[in-house]
C-alpha cells in the first residue's frame, strides 16, 4: 500500500487549494478529467491546466464516474516546492 506524502501544515513551501474534477473534451476529441482549482491560492499554478488522460476505450459515462468519485474523496490539491539551495544563510 502506498503510504503517500503528507506535508506539515506549517511547511511554508506547501501551497494548497480546494479543487474539483470536471470532464472536458481534449483537442483530439477524447474525454479527459481536469482539475479545477476553486481558489487562486497556488500562485505557481495560475493559468495552468492539470488533467488526466485516460485509457483508450474509456466511455464518457466511465469518465464521468471517475470524476464523480474523485470529487467525493479528494479535498484539495497541494504542491510542495523544493527549498531554495545556495545563497546566504539568514
Amino acid at each position: 500500500m502506498f503510504s503517500g506524502y503528507t506535508p506539515a501544515m506549517s511547511d511554508p513551501k506547501t501551497e494548497r487549494s480546494s479543487c474539483r474534477f470536471a470532464v472536458r473534451q481534449s483537442a483530439d476529441g477524447k474525454a479527459v478529467v481536469i482539475v479545477e482549482l476553486l481558489h487562486e491560492t497556488i500562485p505557481s499554478l495560475k493559468g495552468t491546466t492539470i488533467g488526466f488522460g485516460l485509457l483508450g476505450g474509456t466511455s464518457l459515462s466511465q469518465v464521468k464516474k471517475i470524476a464523480d468519485l474523485l470529487n467525493e474523496y479528494v479535498l484539495e490539491l497541494f504542491v510542495t516546492m523544493p527549498k531554495p539551495t545556495g545563497g546566504s544563510a539568514s
